[in-house]
């Protein structure tokens, strides 16, 4: 079972341009994370105030509707930015797009994005009739649903796909502490047996001259 894990690996050749791409992918796959974390958490700005409280009055909404459109206004710009930070990652992975696995996991993020921006904008759609009797309530839902869907995003972002360019593109991880140790056991082993070599050869040449 060794041997055949050995004999796969040993044939999997990534060129040093490859390893160069993937390493520029997964800094803007961390990028993108931290971009759309920021952007889920700002959410809390306006969705914390609304679920912690009683519901407002209407006229109290239409009243505060410069800062409720402004806040809308930074959430736009937020996800804007992790979408054109996804769009770096996605472009930094067409080197790899050869590879099945890759496709899919590539596929099912965009996908994922997909729908991320068609609840962001229905979402965006409700600041304009700050008059709706549901509006606070609406918010609310909105928020809790789009944050769940980040979370989904940044999951397969990084579960999945830095873990398999890691795991299988780099090959990181435990190809590496292996080779680490044997290197290491190498180093520790060598002057022992040097050690053991020398007693014999001691031994043999006592032998020798007794005889």
């Amino acid at each position: 079972m060794v041997k055949k894990i050995y004999a796969v690996l040993m044939t999997y050749d990534v060129s040093s341009d490859e390893k160069r791409y993937a390493e520029e992918a997964l800094l803007n796959f961390d990028e993108a994370i931290k971009l759309l974390t920021f952007a889920s958490d700002h959410l809390n700005t306006i969705k914390t105030p609304f679920k912690d409280n009683e519901p407002s009055s209407t006229e109290e909404i239409v009243e505060s509707r410069v800062v409720l459109r402004r806040f809308r206004d930074k959430a736009a710009e937020n996800f804007n930015a992790f979408k054109i930070k996804a769009f770096s990652c996605v472009n930094a992975m067409k080197e790899f797009s050869s590879d099945t696995m890759t496709a899919k996991l590539m596929k099912t993020m965009i996908s994922s994005i997909e729908n991320l921006e068609m609840d962001v904008n229905k979402f965006f759609e409700l600041f304009e009739d700050l008059k709706s009797k549901d509006f606070q309530s609406k918010v609310v839902s909105m928020c809790e649903g789009i944050q769940s869907q980040s979370d989904d995003i940044i999951d397969i972002i990084d579960q999945r796909i830095k873990n398999h360019i890691q795991k299988n593109i780099l090959a990181k991880n435990w190809v590496d502490n292996i080779s680490n140790e044997l290197q290491q056991n190498v180093e520790k082993h060598v002057p022992i047996l040097s050690k053991i070599q020398q007693e014999e050869k001691e031994k043999f040449n006592n032998i020798v001259n007794n005889k």
